[in-house]
């Protein structure tokens, strides 16, 4: 059942490259046939329908802005990449990863594959840090990608990268906390609890056997 899932979000995957290849090749070939219109300070272009019966005009930007932004790894490529990667860790976190726990009968959180954690830190910094890589960087467990501290640029021959680690690198495994553990965990106050989901994200802690900084503390108020 496990691999059927797993098939399914492969295919899923499939169509989103496609998808995207398609769109960036439709933008370039657009592109080049607005290359004829003799692009010029000031020269805009138009986005409107109806205009043989009720003109509606719905957009408009520079002409010399646009085919910069259209060019091969260029802005636009880029941010429709961003966008379909956002797209595949939603499908991960909120369908598959779902419907892989219900079929071992296991909690969601406890269902982890490293690679789709490494495309949670991508997630994170285009929405929630305005697509800007941190001083330190961005390491990644499984994909290869060398990303340098400023803003993040993605290309389609990256998310096909990614798309081909999901066939081909893509591990899901069981990570849960003993039964003594969930207790303690029941009595933790919020602070606590916070401290413990940001030591429990980082899954190479319970890979190591490396302890939670709070333990000693936790436990002694708890009287254990």
């Amino acid at each position: 059942m496990v691999s059927s899932i797993m098939q399914e979000f492969i295919e899923r995957c499939d169509e989103y490259l496609i998808c995207l290849r398609f769109a960036v090749h439709g933008i370039e070939q657009k592109a080049e046939n607005l290359k004829k219109e003799k692009p010029g300070a000031g020269k805009r272009i138009w986005l409107g329908s109806n205009l043989d019966t009720d003109p509606q005009f719905h957009a408009s930007m520079d002409l010399d802005e646009l085919l910069e932004k259209s060019k091969h790894n260029g802005y636009f490529e880029s941010e429709l990449s961003k966008a379909l990667l956002c797209t595949i860790y939603s499908l991960w976190d909120e369908i598959y990863r779902h419907k892989i726990a219900k079929v071992i009968d296991h909690d969601v959180g406890e269902i982890v594959a490293p690679l789709m954690g490494d495309l949670r830190k991508v997630r994170i910094c285009i929405i929630h840090k305005k697509s800007v890589i941190p001083i330190e960087g961005m390491p990644f467990e499984v994909l290869s990608w060398k990303l340098k501290p400023g803003p993040l640029h993605i290309t389609a021959e990256m998310v096909r990268e990614f798309s081909d680690a999901v066939k081909n690198k893509m591990k899901v495994e069981v990570i849960s906390l003993y039964p003594e553990a969930k207790e303690m965990y029941s009595r933790m106050t919020n602070n606590e609890k916070r401290s413990f989901d940001e030591w429990y994200k980082n899954h190479d802690n319970i890979r190591n056997n490396n302890p939670w900084p709070e333990i000693d503390r936790v436990l002694k108020r708890l009287g254990k």
